[in-house]
């Protein structure tokens, strides 16, 4: 009857024992098997938080385009004298500055031609004192106003640029900064580089031939 106690209890402790351990084995395939499921989820997370972490760097990343330039007036214009009328008196002379509304010249009438803005007289091409005005005739101004300076953009960045952009334009002799924006963008390249304008307002310490440096972020 000793005996039978002794085998039954063992048998207890053995039954025990191997529960036991079938729980431990099942446990851990479970949680391997579950990690493998987890892992390519983390994975796939870990790329698309890389991904945008990339993107993110290239926004931030910018080339900057520089060239020097000459400054010129954006607005050159051809002043018509009035036809049918007979010149008096010249009252400016080429190359020479005048404010709006100041005397270019008179009419034998009595009646000015008068500049129509700030501007530089480039050109007079006249009748003779006392000549009758033809349609011919004509006098070229260049605003001092509004300026300009130009610079080639390779063919590889032209699509980085585009009309209204802003640029940034140092006057060199001057020692200043003005903002400007593409005006003008060519059509057609030259040596795969496209002429784009930029224009900017003058404050008027810029002067016409002045060189200036010529900056476009990209």
């Amino acid at each position: 009857m000793k005996h039978k106690k002794i085998i039954i209890a063992l048998s207890i402790i053995i039954l025990i024992v191997i529960i036991v351990v079938c729980f431990i084995v099942f446990s851990k395939k479970s949680n391997s098997e579950d990690f493998a499921m987890q892992r390519p989820n983390m994975e796939w997370q870990d790329s698309s938080k890389t991904g945008q972490l990339e993107n993110r760097t290239r926004k931030n990343q910018t080339s900057t385009l520089n060239e020097n330039s000459e400054v010129t007036s954006a607005i050159s214009e051809n002043v018509e004298l009035h036809a049918t009328y007979y010149l008096s008196e010249v009252c400016v002379e080429e190359k020479q500055y005048v404010e709006k509304g100041a005397n270019i010249l008179k009419y034998t009438n009595g009646t000015y031609l008068t500049a129509p803005y700030d501007c530089y007289i480039v050109e007079l091409n006249l009748p003779e004192v006392e000549g009758k005005c033809l349609n011919s005739h004509y006098v070229q101004i260049e605003s001092k106003n509004m300026l300009s300076v130009s610079m080639k953009v390779d063919e590889t960045q032209i699509n980085n640029v585009n009309i209204g952009k802003e640029a940034t334009i140092e006057v060199t002799a001057i020692d200043k900064k003005y903002t400007g924006y593409i005006t003008n963008i060519g059509s057609v390249a030259s040596n795969g580089k496209f002429d784009i304008t930029i224009e900017f307002e003058n404050d008027g310490n810029v002067m016409i031939g002045m060189t200036a440096d010529v900056e476009i972020s990209i």
